[in-house]
């Protein structure tokens, strides 16, 4: 098992009871951040320390409060942990299940536990797997990823799309894609792209589009 874990978890109840269920599996050393700068802060000064947390278990989603966070979401925290200490076992523990976005933190963490029903019995499978070096993701994410027709949106599609579930123009977000280097930043580029979208999710408005991507969780 881990001697030291760190709980990333911004609702009450949710870190007791996480803090709770881990003391009664045996685990020693439990701390809890409540927000994602937090965390990183508190990882980093225990490497520093010499004192490495060994273990990680995320939420990805925040609710924002009047601080202003560096990081936002847990998955940024995972993906920048991931890289800076790389010994560091990340369990992303989320009511969030689309394959998308678990395919896209695959590389970076080391299990992947849907809270529900049966969530902390798979999260006690995850902790007891991942210590010995394996993956884990609970079963019913395993069923979800195994569908190969859910459709994948590009880093570049995913930008586009949140622009426009933002309200921006098409002028905003050119002026945007040109801000942050993303190409094809062109006017027309843009509109083609929106409208092969629109087409490929059988939508006929713009409005349309993004209630689609958002009842599937793409964005």
């Amino acid at each position: 098992m881990f001697e030291k874990i760190l709980i990333v978890e911004d609702f009450d109840s949710t870190y007791k009871s996480l803090s709770t269920f881990l003391k009664t599996i045996g685990q020693p050393k439990i701390d809890v951040a409540t927000y994602c700068d937090e965390a990183y802060l508190k990882c980093k000064r225990a490497a520093l320390d010499q004192e490495p947390y060994d273990l990680l278990i995320c939420d990805l989603s925040f609710k924002a409060d009047h601080r202003n966070e560096k990081i936002t979401s847990g998955e940024e925290l995972s993906i920048l942990l991931n890289k800076e200490l790389p010994d560091l076992k990340i369990i992303i523990h989320s009511m969030e299940d689309h394959p998308s976005r678990i395919r896209k933190l695959k590389p970076y963490i080391n299990g992947y536990v849907c809270k529900g029903r049966k969530g902390m019995e798979y999260l006690k499978i995850a902790i007891d797997e991942v210590s010995k070096g394996n993956f884990y993701l609970s079963p019913d994410l395993e069923t979800a990823l195994s569908q190969s027709n859910i459709k994948e949106l590009t880093e570049y599609e995913t930008q586009l799309l949140r622009c426009l579930a933002e309200g921006y123009t098409q002028d905003q977000i050119c002026a945007e894609f040109m801000q942050k280097g993303l190409s094809p930043g062109s006017k027309s580029a843009i509109e083609k792209r929106i409208k092969e979208l629109k087409d490929e999710f059988g939508a006929k408005t713009n409005a349309q589009l993004i209630g689609i991507v958002l009842s599937l969780q793409l964005i």
